[in-house]
């Protein structure tokens, strides 16, 4: 894979780890879990974690020297869904 490549994929994937944490965060601190809005910001969560977990998954078989930076968040993710 292409050195840019690579950025543009660990880009990605600090993005979606840093949208997971914003959401587990906002999850944890609702107020009204009966609100509609809980219930879109856990199904949005559920979609970034399945998103992260592809790109991770797409870095494990592509550029395995780079995942191993990310390997005990692919393992984290894992064990959350």
């Amino acid at each position: 894979m292409k050195s840019e490549s690579i950025k543009i994929l660990t880009g990605e994937i600090d993005y979606k780890l840093g949208r997971i944490d914003h959401f587990k965060i906002q999850l944890k601190n609702w107020k009204n879990k009966d609100d509609e809005g809980y219930e879109k910001s856990q199904k949005r969560l559920a979609k970034m974690l399945d998103e992260a977990t592809n790109l991770l998954q797409i870095m494990k078989l592509e550029e395995l020297d780079e995942f191993k930076k990310y390997e005990d968040v692919f393992k984290n993710i894992e064990l959350t869904k």
